[in-house]
């Protein structure tokens, strides 16, 4: 079974794709700004080609629809399927019916998109999707007040966002949520390690406690007086934990390139799993 299976779209007869592509012909037809495809089935291919606006227009519209017409709710639900489908696949280890759990938890979530204020629907809505349904599972992690402070600002900020001016649009959940949902799926995705992860939260709650300089040490990661303090809870030299923090950012710049980016995701997976069949 999968998450498409779940709502059988992997039938192009299935009632529920029908009604979804028998929507799409009718807001194409009342909104011909809309018609960028003449069948839903072939929306998934155009937007791997779209610019950045014009799908953010045709999410936003589809979104707006899913207040009233639950045909909208089946058609997000089914463009969003692959991105349902790695969330399925990296929570797979913690439940035999995680495709079921994804794929009414993604239901639920669609349903609310016409109340979301974000360019980044896709991702926001995948993301409560994963959030949602770890939760159920009684696994997640609390967001940091100090990571969130330390890392939403300067060249950081890459861990969390692209490159696009984000700063007039509400966020649909707070930063230090955000890049902690981040960091949990890096973790998921083998990225970094969970004690990578904690070393980087506990840094960053050093480097608020000695005031470390956001100019220096990787946004005052790194500094001397931050690594030194964490050092005396570790049995490894200040030296080693500063060499093992850098080299786990590295890695999160790297992985933030293809989570963010739904095209680079694809060649991210590729080069991870060749790195650990060469390690196997």
């Amino acid at each position: 079974m999968s998450v498409a299976e779940e709502y059988g779209f992997d039938d192009p007869g299935s009632p529920l794709l029908v009604e979804a592509r028998t929507g799409w012909e009718r807001w194409c037809a009342a909104d011909p700004s809309l018609a960028v495809v003449d069948d839903l089935i072939e929306l998934r291919e155009w937007t791997q080609h779209a610019s950045p606006d014009d799908k953010v227009a045709v999410l936003r519209a589809l979104a707006a629809l899913t207040a009233t017409d639950r045909s909208a709710v089946a058609a997000l639900v089914w463009l969003l399927i692959p991105g349902a489908c790695r969330v399925a696949e990296a929570l797979g280890d913690l439940s035999p019916d995680i495709d079921a759990l994804v794929a009414s938890e993604l239901w639920v979530q669609v349903s609310q998109a016409h109340r979301l204020r974000t360019p980044w629907l896709a991702r926001a809505l995948l993301n409560a999707t994963r959030r949602e349904v770890a939760a159920s599972l009684d696994v997640g992690c609390r967001a940091d007040r100090h990571w969130g402070r330390v890392l939403l600002t300067d060249d950081a900020a890459t861990l969390a966002s692209t490159a696009e001016d984000r700063a007039a649009v509400e966020p649909v959940v707070a930063p230090d949520v955000e890049l902690s949902e981040f960091l949990t799926q890096a973790v998921l995705d083998h990225a970094v390690s969970e004690d990578e992860a904690c070393l980087l939260r506990e840094l960053a709650v050093a480097a608020e406690t000695v005031g470390a300089p956001l100019r220096r040490g990787r946004l005052g990661l790194t500094t001397p007086a931050a690594v030194e303090l964490v050092a005396q809870g570790h049995p490894e030299a200040p030296r080693t934990l500063r060499r093992r923090a850098a080299r786990s950012l590295d890695r999160l710049k790297v992985y933030a390139a293809g989570w963010s980016n739904e095209s680079n995701w694809g060649c991210w997976r590729s080069e991870q799993k060749g790195r650990e069949i060469s390690a196997a």
